[in-house]
């Protein structure tokens, strides 16, 4: 009677899991028609997409990265882009500072004559040579006197078109052509040359310049001397 009683309680068990079981599957059927469920639902499958959408997630990833924006063209032009360079001083300008009406202006570091007019136009400018011994201090003077030929104050050269305008502690200090020497009959430097200090005190020009300038200014005609 006991053996009996326990036996019917399995039977009833299993038949009780068998049913479970077969309603869990209708009703998972039903709703993986419906939509509502997959289908498939073994972890093999749960596995593999997971997996596919990690794939795509880095694949994503990389497309974004490999279309990323590049550096902006202007950023990289404006940094290469020298500044503009400064537009050099001319050297034939009339200096500032240099008076007004007509006048010689000659600066002493420059080397260069000016001839201005009286409407402050510049007519003629040229390169001289100066002294090499500072005898010439910038400041105002005027022409003095003039004389078409005259020699120097050792009586070792000679020159023409002097136009004094100062005197020294030896002679007289003015502007005049490149002197020639006595004896050989050579002038005592080039042409080239000009533009660079080497006279005792006087103004040297090239002959055609100390012409214009003698035609120039006559006694009296304002001298301003720069540095």
């Amino acid at each position: 009677m006991k053996h009996a009683s326990h036996r019917r309680p399995r039977r009833r068990r299993g038949r009780v899991v068998a049913a479970t079981t077969s309603a869990l599957t209708f009703v998972v059927a039903l709703l993986g028609g419906a939509g509502v469920l997959p289908v498939d639902l073994s972890p093999t499958s749960v596995t593999a997409e997971a997996d596919l959408a990690e794939r795509t997630r880095v694949v994503a990833d990389r497309a974004r990265r490999d279309t990323s924006p590049a550096p902006s063209p202007r950023t990289t032009t404006a940094s290469a882009t020298p500044s503009p360079r400064r537009p050099s001083p001319n050297p034939t300008a009339l200096p500032p500072g240099s008076g007004s009406g007509k006048r010689i202006v000659y600066a002493l570091s420059a080397n260069r004559v000016w001839l201005v007019n009286e409407r402050n136009e510049v007519v003629r400018t040229y390169l001289v040579s100066g002294t090499r011994f500072n005898q010439v201090r910038p400041g105002t003077y005027k022409v003095i006197r003039k004389r078409r030929y005259t020699t120097s104050w050792h009586g070792t050269e000679r020159m023409q078109y002097m136009v004094t305008f100062t005197f020294g502690r030896n002679a007289a200090i003015g502007f005049h052509d490149i002197p020639v020497d006595i004896k050989t009959g050579k002038p005592v430097q080039r042409l080239d040359q000009l533009g660079q200090s080497l006279s005792d005190g006087c103004v040297r020009q090239a002959r055609p310049d100390a012409k214009a300038l003698w035609d120039f200014a006559p006694p009296g005609t304002p001298v301003i001397v720069l540095a």
